[in-house]
Formats: structure tokens, C-alpha cells, sequence
């Protein structure tokens, strides 16, 4: 079984959106929030990185979406 903040994780870079991720995953949008930014603290490096209307993986996050 996929553990939920990997399915957050695998859904935000797949729709580039928080709030679609969360509606794809019958979840809130600040509960994806929570589960990207647990795992972050989890791994130690930002997964994402989030401007004005866009979101795409860091070089970490890239290589944590690839094995997930």
C-alpha cells in the first residue's frame, strides 16, 4: 500500500496544483499541504518549489518523484 504523503507527493507533480491534487485524492488542499511538508522535514530538502501560479520539483524532489 502507497503511504499517503507519497501519493500527495506523486499527485502534485502530476497536476502542478495543490488544490487538484487534493480534489484527484478526495483530500483537502492543506491536508496534501501537510503531507508534502512532512515530507520535507522527513528527507531534510525541499521537494518543490512554488511561485506565483506554478510549482515544479526541485532537483531532490525530481529524484524522490523518479523511486517513489
Amino acid at each position: 500500500m502507497i503511504d499517503r504523503k507519497v501519493e500527495s507527493l506523486l499527485a502534485v507533480a502530476e497536476e502542478k496544483n495543490y488544490t487538484k491534487a487534493a480534489r484527484r485524492l478526495s483530500l483537502t488542499q492543506p491536508a496534501v499541504s501537510q503531507h508534502i511538508s512532512q515530507l520535507e522535514r522527513e528527507l531534510g530538502v525541499p521537494l518543490f518549489i512554488r511561485g506565483k501560479g506554478t510549482i515544479r520539483p526541485t532537483p531532490a524532489g525530481e529524484v524522490v518523484i523518479r523511486y517513489a
